[in-house]
Formats: structure tokens, C-alpha cells, sequence
């Protein structure tokens, strides 16, 4: 049997792959799962699934998340650019797992569940399930929380529920998730085939389970192997043969689970101690499970089409074409082939126009309060256009001296994210960075994983997760407006745009497809030159697919630096962007996002003062037009 895909169309503008089988040569498959649960370390939990994302999506292998309601809570306080991008991400899916304290978990009927009748049963999951959990009472709160708020956040019932009940509590608990539409079950404990059901719901296949945070050190591509001959050999086993391969957050970043230390080595009663946290493990702890998941993403996508990496609503999708038509779920997820169609030609590159200011700490720089938010309300819908879905894409950054010293900040914050707009953290001392986010988040902001105002002998440095005052964490996943010396000028600023994964403090221009930091260029353009570099990417179709611009207005004037451009010609710079089909509008994080699902391919060109749209080996054609030529890669072999 092998897998195939047909796509679909759906409402709402959703791309399907409905996956069938048809008669071939056997296929295997492989479904990464990443259990994410570990709220004793949430900043390194949402870092650690940043890093997933960039794995995966640069291997174009979909994974799993599957979360608890704690870490739902966590993602749409720390990360919601993480659950907009679940939403309709051709690579990432998000699906849910019980933990303790939940009553409803194996071996942790502190309720006495048991002693109930169905009804009450019935009840009592519910209510867990549709409301928030307190950690240490165990009991549930009057805020949405459980499956219902991993839906509500998402847009649609996530696809795959690990609830691992007691066999006296499973029936009603999955009569629970189905009712709330989950539309397959992940179970323990039996090798289930493909098609396979229990209750009327499809169960996740899975004939070998490979639990790869056993095996660091050990060789990915063995290890897979191995799984795959274990699964062919189970009793009963059919095609297509699904191997599960599983990591939790925790095993990168952390001696053991916060839900162990909490709940199951100390009492199985409330209520609980939460100040238990397992100890982080060491930096080669940590390398060692990055290079063997890594090296298990990578060698599954070398061994196409001998494997097919997928997720729950792929596997889903299969089954549908199959007619083992699943219960529940209104929404659909959203769900992707797991290899590109093959397309005649390259699709044309496009233009990814961001939009920022700094406030910096000296005070000549900081914005007035009415002035800077009625800004916004103009900026944020500059652009719009018929067939856009919104208009400019605006962040700002601002020092710790204006969050510690605008007696508005808070205000600021919170009525400019209503309209939009995104807050980096802007800092120019290493120490600052974490306290800045904390701070962003305290005045009721969500802080994005941006950096910018840094000396390129920084970067090493921001690979790993900042702590501020107070033991506030925060880790950047995208550089921006890169300088060489702690000062501004044309010696000192990296004049470049586009995006790339600098390699080094010392080798910053050269491209490194393994790093873990993305750095987007921070050269300064004026909107005539954007403007030009938006029409060159029209005609230019061997360029990198993602291009790269950004306009910086400072926050004192609310004009372009060094001219009068202010709103209004903005407005006019917008209108006249948003009807080319080569330009979108996003913020620098969301540049970031793009360029890594379409592919991470190096797309930095260094300008050169005399005409800065021109990179060093540009020849201009006779007319003087044509497109931007990329410049030679510093390693070509590291492409």
C-alpha cells in the first residue's frame, strides 16, 4: 500500500490534502509527536518549540504538539504568534494530552471519579475539559480552559486527544473529547494499525513507538531504522506500517518533567508544591537531544519517498479518502501534502515590507503619547487593498529607560497591540534584554522573540536564553539592524536586507542553514527605495523566494528620517505598494516565519552606498532596469 495525496479546497479558504492508499509498493510513515508540558520553565518550553518549528519546517517534516491545557495557557501568554501560525501551518499541528492534577489521568483519581455514576462522570470530565485548571488545588476555575480552550484558541477542535484514562473512566472520557470534537485518540500500551477504532474514533497508528529521548548520542538514522524493522515484524501488522517517534519539551532543556516533580513523585492528593522544579541540564546535554532529533527530522526527509513524515490530520485525511470517515470537528485543521506538488516553474519571490521604530532610553527619542498611538491608527491600515487581508505590519522597540520612565507606557503598549502592532525587545546591553520583555509583558504586552540594537559580537551570545532582574528569561529567535561598533553610522551599520542565519559573531554576513538564530537586514530604506526594489522583484523570478525590506520611522518625529514623509505620504507610498502582487505586509518576526516556511533559502544582499538597492556584482542592463542579482554565497557548500 502506498500513501497519496489529493488536494482540496475547503470553506474559509483552507488547503486540505485528503491522504489515501492505493495499491503499490508498502509504504512506512512516520508522525513526530512533541509533548509539551513543561510549565516549571515556560520561557525555554516556548523556545524549545521555536526551534521544533525551524527543524521541522526546514526539513518539511509536519510534527505534532500536543499540549495540556497549562501549556495552552502558557503559548497564548507567551508565544501567540506560535498559535497563529498552528492555525494554518503546512508543517505544524497542535493536538492535546492530559496531565495530572486532571482527575481523569491514569492512576490519579484523587476525586474519586470512580465512585461516581456515568452521568457524574460524565460531568465532572467535562467540566475539566471546558475549564481552567488550578495547579495546586487541582480543582478547575470559572475561565475557559481544558480541550475547549486549545479549540477556541486554534479555530478548530484539535484533531488528536492522549487522555491515557483508567480502563473504568476511558469510555466516558472519550465520549467527552468526541463530544467536543476530537477525531482520533493516541493510546498506549497496544500497537494500533491504520485504521484501527475504538469507540467510533479512529486511534493514532502506531506499531513501534520510539521514545528518541532515550538515545542521545546514538545514531538517528539506525534508530529509525531499527523502529521501522520492529514494526514490521508486530503480530498482525498491516500496511501502511507507522512508526511514532517522540520527544517531550522537557528533554531538551530540563533533568526530568515538571509534572513528574510535582505531581507524581511527591502526593497524588491536594494540595500541591509547585516549587520543585528539575534542574536544567547542561549545555552538552541539551547539544546531544538538538543533534539526535535533528538528525532523526533530517535523515526521515533524505529517505523519501521511502518514508513519509506526517501528523494527525494527515493521517486523518487518509483515512477520510479511505471512508473510515471520522466523528466530530465542524472546522477542519488545516492540513498540507507531505512533499511539494511539483510545479512547472518557480513561483515569482516575493517582497516582505516591514515596518518599525525604536525608542530609545535618551529621551529626545521617545514619542508623544496621543501623538504616536493616533499614528497607528492611520499606519496600521495604510496599505489595505482589495484581495489583502490587512495593511502595514508595524513593531517597535523600545529601551529599558522608556518602559522605566514613560509613566504611559503601559497604556501605550496595550492600546497600540489592540491595533496591531507588535513590541521587539530593543535593547543595546545584553542584561537588559530579558528585563525589557518582562517589562513589556507586565504592562500587558506580548514581548515577540525580535532583537534588535545589537553589536554583531553579540549573536553567539543571543543563541541561548537571556535572564534578567528578578530571574525574568527571554530568548530571541530573529535579529535586526545589526551594527559592527556599539555606534550608528556607515562603518558601523550592516548595510543589508534580506534574510539569512548568520554563522558567527565574527562571520555574521555568511549564511549558516544549521544555526538557530535568524537575522533579518536591518538597512534603512527610504520609501522611493523600497518602492523601486518592490518593482524589481516583479520581473526578477531566479531571486531568492523571500525578499526583504523595512522602513524605520523614528517615534519623535513620526517622518522619515532626514525628509517630511509623514502619514500621509506613508498612505500614498502604501496604496501604491499594496497594488503590486510582489509585496507583503508583515512584521519582521512575521518575515521571519515566512521565509522559513517557504524554504529558509539565503536571500542577504549587502548595499553599497552609491545606489542602495545595488549589491556589489549588480550589472545593470543598457536601459537601466532589471532585476537585483544575489551576490555569491561567502561558503557555497554550507547551501
Amino acid at each position: 500500500m502506498r500513501c497519496s495525496l489529493t488536494l482540496l479546497l475547503v470553506a474559509g479558504g483552507l488547503l486540505v490534502a485528503a491522504a489515501g492508499l492505493r495499491a503499490a509498493e508498502p509504504r512506512d510513515c512516520v508522525i513526530f509527536s512533541i509533548n509539551v508540558q513543561d510549565f516549571a520553565h515556560p520561557d525555554e518550553s516556548v523556545a524549545t518549540l521555536r526551534r521544533i518549528v525551524d527543524i521541522n519546517t526546514k526539513h518539511q517534516a509536519p510534527v505534532d504538539f500536543y499540549l495540556t491545557t497549562t501549556m495552552a495557557d502558557v503559548l497564548e501568554a507567551k508565544a501567540p504568534d506560535l498559535i497563529a501560525l498552528a492555525r494554518t501551518s503546512s508543517i505544524v499541528s497542535v493536538s492535546y494530552h492530559v496531565r495530572p492534577p486532571s482527575p481523569h489521568y491514569t492512576k490519579f483519581d484523587w476525586l474519586g471519579l470512580r465512585q461516581m455514576t456515568a452521568a457524574q462522570q460524565h460531568e465532572t470530565i467535562l467540566r475539566y475539559e471546558t475549564h481552567a485548571l488550578d495547579l495546586t488545588t487541582g480543582k478547575t476555575t470559572d475561565k475557559v480552559g481544558g480541550y475547549q480552550k486549545l479549540k477556541d484558541l486554534l479555530g478548530y477542535a484539535p484533531v488528536a486527544v492522549s487522555a491515557q484514562s483508567d480502563a473504568e473512566l476511558g469510555r466516558t472520557a472519550n465520549a467527552v473529547f468526541k463530544e467536543l470534537g476530537a477525531r482520533m485518540f493516541a493510546v498506549h500500551g497496544r500497537p494500533p494499525n491504520f485504521g484501527d477504532s475504538r469507540d467510533g474514533v479512529p486511534l493514532r497508528p502506531e506499531l513501534a513507538d520510539l521514545r528518541l529521548f532515550l538515545h542521545p548520542g546514538k545514531d538517528a538514522g539506525k534508530l529509525i531504522e531499527d523502529a521501522f524493522a520492529e514494526a514490521h515484524k508486530v503480530s498482525g501488522a498491516r500496511a501502511p506500517y507507522f512508526i511514532g517517534v517522540k520527544m517531550h519539551d522537557n528533554d531538551f532543556i530540563a533533568e526530568r518533567s515538571a509534572w513528574l516533580t510535582a505531581f507524581m513523585d511527591r502526593n497524588r492528593r491536594p494540595p500541591w508544591d509547585l516549587a520543585h522544579p528539575a534542574p536544567l541540564k547542561s549545555e552538552p546535554a541539551r547539544a546531544a537531544q538538538w543533534k539526535l532529533y535533528e538528525d532523526a527530522v533530517a535523515y526521515v526527509a533524505a529517505q523519501r519517498p521511502r518514508f513519509t513524515a506526517l501528523n494527525a490530520p494527515r493521517v486523518l485525511a487518509m483515512l477520510d479518502e479511505q471512508g473510515a470517515k471520522s466523528p466530530g470537528g465542524n472546522s477542519p485543521a488545516p492540513v498540507n501534502p507531505p512533499e511539494p506538488a511539483p510545479r512547472a516553474a518557480a513561483p515569482a519571490p516575493l517582497l516582505y515590507v516591514s515596518a518599525t521604530m525604536h525608542i530609545e532610553t535618551r529621551r529626545f527619542s521617545w514619542p508623544q503619547p496621543d501623538a504616536f498611538v493616533k499614528f497607528f491608527e492611520r499606519a496600521t491600515l495604510a496599505g489595505r487593498a482589495p484581495g489583502r487581508t490587512n495593511g502595514m505590519r508595524w513593531s517597535v522597540g523600545a529601551d529599558i529607560g522608556w518602559l522605566e520612565g514613560e509613566p504611559r507606557a503601559a497604556e501605550i503598549i496595550r492600546a497600540t497591540e489592540k491595533l496591531g502592532v507588535q513590541w521587539d525587545v530593543h535593547a543595546h546591553q545584553m542584561a537588559d534584554r530579558a528585563t525589557c520583555a518582562a517589562l513589556t509583558k507586565k504592562f500587558g504586552g506580548h514581548p515577540t522573540a525580535v532583537a534588535s540594537g545589537l553589536v554583531v559580537t553579540e549573536i553567539d551570545a543571543m543563541r541561548r536564553p537571556l535572564t534578567g532582574r528578578d530571574g525574568a528569561t527571554w530568548q530571541a529567535r530573529v535579529v535586526w539592524g545589526l551594527a559592527k561598533f556599539a555606534r550608528h553610522g556607515p562603518d558601523s551599520d550592516d548595510a543589508a536586507i534580506g534574510v539569512w542565519r548568520p554563522q558567527s559573531n565574527e562571520q555574521f554576513a555568511t549564511h549558516d542553514p544549521a544555526g538557530n538564530l535568524i537575522a533579518v537586514g536591518g538597512s534603512r530604506l527610504g520609501l522611493a527605495e523600497v518602492e523601486r526594489l518592490a518593482q524589481q522583484t516583479l520581473t526578477n523570478r531566479t531571486a531568492p523566494p523571500v525578499q526583504q525590506a523595512t522602513v524605520m520611522v523614528p517615534p519623535a518625529t513620526l517622518k522619515l528620517r532626514g525628509t517630511e514623509e509623514g502619514i500621509e505620504a506613508i498612505e500614498a507610498w502604501a496604496a501604491r505598494l499594496a497594488a503590486l502582487p510582489s509585496v507583503r505586509w508583515a512584521t519582521i518576526e512575521e518575515t521571519a516565519q515566512a521565509w522559513v516556511e517557504a524554504g529558509g533559502v539565503n536571500s542577504r544582499l549587502t548595499l553599497v552606498p552609491t545606489d542602495s538597492l545595488r549589491p556589489p556584482n549588480f550589472r545593470a542592463p543598457a536601459n537601466g532596469k532589471g532585476p537585483m542579482k544575489q551576490p555569491p554565497e561567502a561558503n557555497p557548500k554550507r547551501q
